[in-house]
């Protein structure tokens, strides 16, 4: 076998072998890119959410207040009534009375609800707290892809003087965690 003919054996060898290689860091890259992918975009999707979310927490707030507002209202209106029966200025006791536990029952109906809407208001932003937890460590685990091709050429010197090109690609697939 001549020199040329070992010489062609070994470029195809080497391009076969490349090829191989360039397959399975192809197919390894592609697993791990489209995990990293998936994270992202669930990250992104939990942050269009929480515009919504905050804003369905200010509507709940906001029915919390009025709420509380007619309560205090209601039950003011209870102590007055309490305090014009005991002064004596009501003689109506039964109307009176009757009053009283209406505006009390409306007072308690109101801070029931009030009482409603806070606790959904916090389960929701705790829920979505954690959710965010949960996102944010997703995303830590995301790296940069650190796949690169090289080309060069240049001229070596020693007995003489030749060409030489080179081809190369490089992917950092171990991911150590305390390297960025």
């Amino acid at each position: 076998m001549t020199l040329a003919q070992r010489a062609g054996g070994y470029v195809i060898a080497g391009a076969i072998a490349a090829a191989l290689l360039f397959w399975v860091f192809g197919r390894i890259d592609g697993w791990l890119s489209a995990r990293d992918a998936a994270i992202t975009q669930a990250s992104r999707a939990q942050l269009q959410l929480h515009d919504g979310l905050k804003r369905w927490r200010a509507k709940l707030q906001a029915a919390e207040q009025r709420n509380q507002q007619s309560a205090a209202v209601a039950h003011s209106l209870a102590s007055q009534l309490r305090a014009a029966l005991a002064r004596g200025e009501r003689v109506d006791t039964v109307k009176v009375l009757g009053e009283i536990a209406r505006q009390d029952s409306t007072a308690y109906a109101q801070c029931s609800v009030a009482l409603l809407s806070c606790q959904q208001r916090a389960t929701n932003a705790e829920r979505e707290a954690d959710s965010l937890a949960h996102r944010l460590e997703d995303q830590l685990k995301v790296k940069p892809k650190r796949c690169w091709f090289a080309i060069g050429a240049g001229v070596a010197a020693g007995q003489g003087t030749a060409l030489g090109a080179t081809f190369s690609a490089s992917c950092g697939l171990v991911r150590i965690p305390l390297l960025p």
